[in-house]
């Protein structure tokens, strides 16, 4: 009888939860005033460019229901607990223009003024998916976002598109919010790519729907809204494709209506991003975090160590690994990292490469792509180009480090490997080629690219605390690392206590 009774009220709690989302649905676009703290930041506020309201949409509701990290990063930090959340606008040309970035950045630390909100804009004018998914390796993963703002052209016959997608949830545990195409005008009746820019939308959704990405349908409701208010295609652009204010004012206005939060939809958060408390092993079970010698002592918040023969140890699968840490008194000691018996910087995956200085004659970068090789180490690099011919298609080149000194030359005949073998490219990412410059101007007949190599972790951690009222004091012990089984220990130097709140470990979705 009680299974019954539990079956039957279980009915009609969710026989209720149907009728409030269903009759909120009907009178607000907006989440349920119930359901929502922050429902009056989930309004969208006017932009500065005037243009016809933008209808409501009876599924506005679930909007933003595959960004919820992201939103519940925002929405819960206060004064006391600043929340950082990461955004990396990426894509070509559209992106670029800084309508949706402009208007994240604006209206998020506008809506939550206490969370620790970084919006990046890293898009690269004229590059479509088949050269973006070259440059996303410097731009994109190492970038390590909580969420990536995100649209392309091209790619999606030929598989690059969902290389990228499928990168970000190999590399990454960012959220993506992607969109579908606006309407452009080609031809002389402005609909000559129609067709194309059908498929590759429908191709998004897919995609959207494939690796849990959040679609904003751009496409459809913009077809929609020039029907209604009569607007001819070519007034929302400034070309036959980028967009004039109004059009950046309507497309920065649709993708802000999906940052909405709302604790009513699910999560699989705890799996990707997973929390390991520091005093869980003083007060619970020695399952999870372990200590090689005497426990470290529990203080306040977290536990502290000291000594260099009882180190923290915590087996964990993932490929990036922030601790916590917390005020203990005014000197604190430093800790040696290691992970699976190593320093982090002896992984090589652990380091990245920074995009090179833009080309001359265009605004895109020297080289595309450039490969980590063998043992790296922290640096900066130089690369002399000279005798490069007018239209740029052959040139030689001598490559430098600041650590690493002279290391090797070549031409664009080969593939391209340093003496130090710590790196190597194909000469078919240069670019430059005159093809890219607007004007047509020749390429200079010698260059310098500018480049570095980054190191994504610390071998020695050095607990600083953050003197900001509510900073939380996070550190990257290392990052990049195979998605796989590994172990962490941090070991106390002895030169004073080091307090550990609780460490994160970082698993992409996919494998």
């Amino acid at each position: 009888m009680k299974q019954l009774a539990d079956r039957i009220f279980l009915i009609i709690i969710c026989l209720a939860f149907f009728m409030v989302n269903s009759f909120s649905q009907a009178i607000s676009p907006g989440l349920p005033k119930a359901n929502v703290s922050d429902t009056a930041a989930n309004k969208i506020l006017p932009v500065e460019t005037s243009i016809p309201t933008v209808p409501a949409e009876p599924d506005e509701v679930l909007f933003g229901s595959r960004i919820q990290r992201t939103m519940t990063l925002l929405a819960t930090s206060e004064a006391s607990h600043r929340n950082s959340v990461r955004i990396l606008c990426y894509g070509q040309s559209i992106v670029a223009q800084g309508y949706v970035s402009r208007e994240i950045d604006k209206e998020l630390k506008k809506r939550y003024p206490f969370a620790n909100i970084t919006v990046e804009n890293r898009a690269i004018g004229g590059y479509p998916a088949p050269v973006l998914v070259r440059t996303a390796v410097q731009d994109l993963y190492p970038f390590y976002p909580d969420l990536v703002v995100f649209h392309v052209y091209e790619g999606h016959d030929t598989g690059e598109l969902e290389r990228i997608v499928s990168n970000i949830r190999r590399y990454t545990t960012a959220e993506i919010l992607m969109w579908t195409h606006h309407f452009d005008s080609f031809g002389p009746d402005g609909k000559e790519f129609d067709n194309i820019r059908d498929q590759a939308s429908n191709f998004r959704r897919y995609l959207a729907q494939k690796y849990n990405c959040e679609l904003v349908e751009l496409r459809e409701v913009w077809r929609e809204y020039l029907k209604i208010n009569n607007i001819p295609r070519a007034d929302m652009l400034i070309d036959n494709i980028h967009l004039n204010k109004k059009g950046g004012a309507l497309q920065a206005q649709l993708v802000m209506r999906h940052f909405r939060y709302n604790t009513l939809f699910p999560s699989c958060w705890m799996n990707t991003i997973r929390t390991y408390e520091a005093r869980r092993p003083n007060e619970e079970r020695n399952d999870e975090i372990l200590f090689t010698g005497d426990p470290w002592r529990r203080v306040g918040q977290g536990v502290v160590g000291e000594k260099s023969n009882s180190a923290l140890k915590l087996n964990f699968h993932g490929n990036r690994v922030d601790v916590v840490s917390f005020s203990a008194g005014d000197k604190q000691g430093t800790a040696k990292i290691l992970i699976d018996g190593k320093s982090p910087s002896s992984f090589a995956d652990a380091y990245s490469i920074t995009r090179t200085n833009k080309n001359p004659v265009s605004t895109r970068p020297m080289l595309n792509r450039i490969n980590v090789g063998k043992k790296p180490v922290a640096e900066d690099w130089t690369i002399q180009v000279n005798n490069i011919s007018a239209d740029g298609r052959t040139f030689r080149f001598v490559l430098a480090g600041s650590v690493t000194g002279p290391d090797g030359e070549g031409d664009q005949k080969k593939f391209f490997t340093s003496k130090s073998g710590r790196i190597n490219f194909d000469p078919a990412e240069f670019t430059f080629s005159a093809a890219g410059s607007s004007d047509k101007k020749p390429f200079p007949g010698e260059v310098t690219i500018n480049f570095q190599t980054r190191f994504m972790g610390m071998d020695k951690w050095v607990p600083m605390p953050n003197k900001e009222k509510g900073a939380i004091d996070s550190y990257t012990l290392i990052q990049g690392i195979d998605n796989k089984e590994h172990e962490l220990k941090i070991i106390p130097n002895g030169d004073g206590p080091v307090p550990v709140y609780e460490i994160n470990i970082y698993r992409p979705p996919m494998e």
